[in-house]
């Protein structure tokens, strides 16, 4: 009996040994096979594993170079990794890992108009009978990285973060509801941390986020889309809320603070168009295709250069896309206006959707400008006439597209660091409609000088000018009542390239007191057909002025009407006398 019974144990031995180095040498090889083919049926896509080893004391299976995905870059790629998986994967279907360990991996996620985005087509043919279930309780992993390609824009957008550090908690390919983890990685130079929910199919985002130090240049291909700008330098500072996909009906909604330093920004010539040493945005909600909405924008050392180049074109509205490089403003709205009348019945029928009345809304509560400048040139004049605002201060209040209400504004500078300027007013942007005061005082005439030689025919030697320019606008009506006060304006020589025959120099004699002091007040009605000059009013102002300088300064007035304010020594016969307008009545003496 004991010798039966010691027999029956060595036979059990003897079968168990064998299994057990069944396991050993040909366990490898089947479990990868199986891995391999449960994988493919989970994920939808072809597997390859370079390596797998399970222990089965503790049902851990160890990989290298795994691959979900065909091609040279794959949806998923893990150069290692280690797996615990549950022991009822033995015997239920489906593979249920309760924690994933992985090295270096890499998520490839690629968006096409055709497919939408790849990674949401993992999860088998979508038939639940023959798909594989796959349950992970845990994943973690170091060293990783994400790169996104978007071709559903021309050229395509690529974005990547690198050295990620991810923890992911819940994944059922069974269920649409997210896991829940968070992760830290670079993006673009800069530190990034999320954390929140996250799913993949349907893809869904709800994360916290705070970002430090992000190069802003990566904005770039959406800034393409909308303008001719495009960053040159920058950084990004983020805290708020991320939400994506299902959880915003499709779109991506951002709730939190921005903060930009050193920030410089490049026209469509690449030329310096804006910068800012620090800016801040508080209580910024965006919702993409809907609103832009802000509570307060803080900006410090901010500068905008304005340039009229040698063709005419003005970057304000080349680069910013409401002007053509080559083209005027009207044409370019012509032929959009053309190309969308051709294409608006085919579009309309192959989308079948209603088109979108306007743009987004844009509101911000409150802007405050401190150190900042505003530069002009005119390289289209000879010389070139150059401008420069500086120490410019001020604030705006209420601005909103979406409501019929009037924000209001005003900024204070210096021109040239010694010429008070003041900007007030209100603008309301749903109408459009708003009022604009504008004071310099004692402007140097010669920054103008260009514009008087062309239009006036004359270099300018000296003089100063006092503006208190007021504008409204409503009903798409402009009126403007402009005052002009110019001091002792002294004129140089003509020059050959004027464009004007304006007897320049006979005005000025006639308006100018012994003050040397000009006034004028220049009423402007414009509107979208066209504008004009009340002349009525400034003829009776030049006559009023003649008549008050008649009798304070007749002698010098009445030369100025005859002679035309030229220098009396001068040789009439020499071609450098000027007729005034008064010379044609003085009749010679009579024959008789």
């Amino acid at each position: 009996m004991a010798i039966g019974h010691r027999k029956g144990w060595s036979i059990t031995a003897g079968i168990a040994v064998l299994v057990v180095g069944g396991i050993y040498f040909a366990g490898p090889w089947a479990l990868k096979s199986w891995a391999v083919d449960s994988l493919g049926k989970a994920t939808g896509r072809p597997v390859t594993i370079e390596h797998l080893s399970f222990n089965p004391f503790t049902a851990t299976a160890s990989l290298r170079q795994l691959n979900i995905g065909a091609g040279d870059s794959p949806v998923i790629h893990v150069d290692e990794g280690e797996a615990t998986l549950a022991w009822r994967t033995l015997w239920e279907s489906g593979i249920h890992v309760e924690r994933i360990d992985l090295e270096g991996p890499r998520l490839h996620l690629v968006q096409t108009p055709e497919e939408g985005l790849n990674i949401t087509q993992l999860g088998g043919s979508g038939d639940s009978g023959k798909s594989t279930a796959l349950i992970i309780d845990s994943i973690k992993a170091q060293h990783g990285e994400i790169d996104w390609v978007n071709q559903t824009q021309s050229p395509p957008v690529q974005l990547a973060v690198t050295d990620l550090a991810l923890t992911l908690e819940g994944y059922d390919s069974r269920s649409s509801s997210p896991m829940h983890g968070e992760a830290t990685g670079t993006l673009n130079g800069g530190q990034l941390h999320a954390d929140g929910r996250f799913g993949l199919s349907p893809l869904t985002g709800d994360l916290q986020v705070r970002g430090q130090e992000i190069g802003l240049k990566l904005i770039n291909p959406w800034l393409s889309q909308l303008s001719r700008v495009q960053i040159d330098q920058g950084t990004l500072n983020a805290h708020g809320k991320l939400a994506f996909g299902e959880a915003e009906q499709g779109k991506v909604q951002w709730q939190g603070d921005l903060e930009t330093n050193s920030v410089s920004v490049l026209d469509g010539r690449q030329r310096l168009f804006f910068s800012v040493d620090k800016a801040r945005l508080e209580g910024m909600d965006l919702l993409t295709g809907d609103h832009l909405s802000a509570d307060q924008l803080s900006m410090s050392g901010s500068k905008m250069m304005a340039i009229i180049d040698e063709e005419g074109a003005f970057n304000l509205t080349t680069s910013l896309g409401l002007q053509s490089e080559g083209g005027s403003k009207q044409e370019n709205q012509s032929q959009h206006g053309a190309s969308a009348k051709e294409n608006e019945s085919s579009e309309g029928e192959s989308r079948n959707e209603p088109q979108q009345e306007g743009g987004m809304a844009l509101a911000l509560g409150h802007m405050e400008v401190s150190n900042g400048a505003f530069d002009f040139e005119d390289r289209n004049m000879s010389p070139r006439v150059t401008l420069s605002v500086s120490s410019l201060e001020g604030t705006m209040q209420d601005f909103d597209t979406r409501r019929d209400k009037s924000a209001s504004y005003s900024f204070k500078g210096f021109e040239s660091q010694q010429t008070p300027v003041t900007i007030e007013g209100k603008f309301n942007a749903s109408a459009p409609s708003g009022v604009m005061h504008l004071v310099v005082d004692r402007l140097p005439l010669e920054r103008f000088a260009p514009y008087i030689q062309r239009f006036g025919g004359y270099r300018i030697e000296q003089g100063t000018a006092d503006l208190d320019l007021r504008y409204q606008l409503r009903n798409g009506q402009l009126d403007a009542n402009n005052h002009v006060v110019l001091r002792q304006l002294d004129l140089g020589e003509e020059v050959s390239n004027g464009d004007t025959s304006l007897p320049l120099k006979t005005l000025i004699g006639v308006l100018q007191g012994g003050d040397g002091v000009i006034n004028l007040d220049i009423p402007i009605d414009a509107s979208v057909e066209g504008s004009g000059v009340d002349v009525s009013k400034v003829v009776w102002q030049v006559i009023g002025e003649a008549m008050e300088n008649m009798v304070t300064s007749p002698i010098d007035t009445l030369d100025a009407m005859i002679n035309g304010g030229d220098d009396d020594t001068k040789d009439k016969d020499s071609g450098g006398y000027e007729e005034g307008p008064l010379s044609r009545v003085v009749t010679k003496p009579s024959d008789d």
